[in-house]
């Protein structure tokens, strides 16, 4: 069975709307790519999400991306607004 890994382009506007929130700037962020991964001669697809990785000295946050506009925490599957977002950095 062939499998068709195909790397997307993470999304320019998710990247700068999680740039302009302060103090981000002292974390270490990382922004990995989503893949679009398919089974030939199947109907079989699987969409792997755009993950964003922001630590601290203590702590590590992991976010997902599925769309332009919504992100959601990891572990919690949770959707979580840049306000959320911003508290969660700000205790960092």
């Amino acid at each position: 069975m062939k499998i068709t890994i195909e790397t997307l382009e993470f999304p320019l506007s998710v990247k700068e709307r999680i740039m302009k929130i302060p103090k981000i700037s002292k974390l270490n962020l990382e922004f990995v790519s989503g893949k679009n991964i398919h089974f030939e001669k199947t109907n079989l697809s699987l969409f792997e999400p755009h993950k964003i990785i922001i630590s601290g000295n203590t702590s590590c946050l992991i976010l997902l991306s599925y769309d332009d506009n919504n992100l959601y925490l990891k572990d919690t599957l949770e959707n979580i607004t840049l306000e959320k977002l911003k508290n969660l950095i700000f205790k960092m």
